[in-house]
């Protein structure tokens, strides 16, 4: 079985986090649990339940607690919101025996989220390595997604270039793992525009409380598959990137190939990797009107 944390304190510590971040959203939550062939899939679900639904992915080293937590009080007014618990990752999903490299299917995963919550079709949107899964999935599955939205990330042509250039961003300090320096490591993704940790010091002693506890190669198990040019172009009208401004020459082979595909996209500014949580305000504008305005529900 995939061990998630390091330890079981470290567990204790960022479920109890989870909980108190999930305490600031600012709107009545539920949570619920989904089981799936991969194992039990956590959600927390806001809005009310017959709004449009959006399925929302976190990044690799997120939880839905900290990843939706300036954004969800605007977007659970417009849309019945269902943030997923990556498995794998550092929140409260909890990975089965057939999650592994030889049996996981991310699409089929999801297929079996959205079958138990009995949402046959859906908007989606993520952020990093949920954009990728919101992609993915949309191009996989057109029929189920309405649309889109894919923030600091999405199709992926080279996985390990990708995963190199993370790290470079997070050396030196990620060698030494102090408080301090994960701190750093923070503000090093993070647009200083934002000042995003100074604003919200709840959310950044929680990512770095992510990772010190998180066994990261728990997420190794989800593979990546690459971008197809052909099979994504039938979904283009459905699909919407934005990338944040913060080291935007690191980001030019990723806007080159928006360009190539002829994809719509934006750019944000004072805004890094976190983008959602670094100016949520217009993401939170961007994301309703493309779903919502521009696919017809008023």
């Amino acid at each position: 079985m995939v061990k998630v944390f390091k330890s079981d304190a470290g567990k204790e510590q960022v479920l109890r986090s989870y909980n108190e971040l999930l305490g600031g959203w600012g709107t009545e939550v539920q949570e619920l649990d989904i089981e799936t062939p991969y194992g039990t899939t956590h959600c927390i679900t806001a809005g009310e339940a017959g709004l449009p639904p959006l399925l929302l992915f976190h990044g690799v080293g997120d939880n839905s607690a900290v990843m939706w937590l300036l954004n969800m009080k605007e977007l659970s007014r417009h849309f019945f919101c269902i943030a997923v618990d990556t498995l794998g990752g550092p929140g409260k999903s909890i990975p089965g025996a057939r999650f592994n490299k030889q049996n996981f299917n991310q699409v089929d995963w999801i297929n079996s989220v959205a079958d138990g919550l009995k949402r046959e079709q859906f908007y989606v949107a993520g952020v990093s390595n949920g954009a990728y899964m919101a992609f993915n999935y949309a191009v996989n599955e057109p029929g189920r997604v309405l649309k889109a939205v894919c923030m600091e990330g999405g199709m992926v042509t080279a996985p390990l270039k990708s995963m190199i250039q993370t790290l470079l961003m997070m050396f030196p300090e990620i060698m030494v793992p102090t408080r301090k320096n994960l701190l750093k490591v923070f503000n090093k993704l993070s647009s200083p525009e934002s000042r995003l940790a100074e604003k919200h010091p709840n959310l950044a002693e929680h990512v770095v409380l992510l990772m010190k506890n998180h066994n990261q190669q728990a997420m190794f198990v989800q593979r990546i598959e690459l971008y197809d040019k052909a099979r994504a172009a039938i979904v283009r009208d459905k699909l919407y990137f934005l990338i944040g401004d913060y080291r935007l020459q690191h980001k030019k082979d990723f806007i080159g190939i928006l360009q190539d595909g002829e994809f719509r996209y934006r750019v944000i500014g004072g805004a890094g990797h976190g983008i959602n949580m670094e100016q949520p305000e217009r993401v939170n504008r961007e994301l309703i009107e493309f779903l919502q305005i521009q696919g017809g529900v008023q």
